[in-house]
């Protein structure tokens, strides 16, 4: 194969990967009635639907009441196993 194929099928290739990827960002997401998906102390708070897929945020109860949690905190540890 010609090297100057094998550089349009490259170019096509990319531009349908970017016509795939701005799809995916231009679906919205619907709102819905937040609902908690839970078992006693963790659960899935669904806040909205994009395209048939859930979307919302890791809740735990706490005192009753489901919050929202914060998986950025310096505090956590790294590394769970040890060597």
């Amino acid at each position: 194969m010609k090297p100057q194929h094998l550089s349009w099928m490259f170019v096509v290739v990319l531009a349908a990967m970017a016509a795939t990827w701005t799809y995916a960002q231009s679906v919205q997401v619907n709102p819905v009635t937040p609902t908690v998906l839970s078992g006693a102390d963790i659960g899935f708070r669904v806040e909205g639907d994009r395209g048939g897929t859930p979307v919302g945020s890791l809740v735990v109860k706490l005192n009753g009441q489901w919050v929202a949690t914060d998986f950025n905190s310096p505090r956590l540890p790294q590394r769970i196993s040890a060597k």
